[in-house]
């Protein structure tokens, strides 16, 4: 990632970059697989193949023999929408502003955080309509995976 000096470049937890999920809005992300994506932009920006940074925000865990998901970036949602048992532990989260998904996270709940990023990364807008519509995983059907 290019610094205001364009012979000094960053990349990782200290980077606050545009991130097209939120029309290229500048924010900073602390997870490995960002840093993953700012080393290599940053790379291919040095050597002149001017590219700009297209990753979707996707990390996992597994702890305790539980898998949690979560792809996307919400830090200003109005409504969480959630499907499953959270009691059992096996549940996908949705959350959104207004009719739009900006993120999806799960507990024991695979692959539909995966599916989330695919779709996220190719472009496709998920709804809250679409989540919470009786054949709430259409979306998944129209996605391009």
């Amino acid at each position: 990632m290019r610094t205001n000096n364009e012979d000094v470049y960053a990349g990782g937890d200290i980077v606050v970059f545009p991130l097209f999920l939120c029309e290229n809005s500048p924010v900073n992300i602390q997870h490995w697989q960002m840093s993953h994506q700012h080393g290599r932009i940053a790379a291919l920006n040095m050597v002149g193949k001017v590219t700009e940074i297209q990753s979707v925000p996707f990390f996992w865990t597994t702890m305790f023999g539980k898998s949690v998901r979560y792809t996307g970036y919400a830090v200003d949602f109005d409504d969480v929408i959630v499907q499953g048992d959270i009691d059992e532990q096996k549940f996908v989260a949705y959350f959104t502003k207004e009719n739009r998904v900006l993120a999806v996270a799960s507990m024991n709940f695979d692959p539909i955080v995966s599916q989330a990023a695919e779709a996220m990364s190719s472009g496709q807008m998920i709804t809250k309509s679409q989540v919470t519509s009786d054949d709430h995983k259409c979306w998944i059907a129209s996605a391009k995976l």
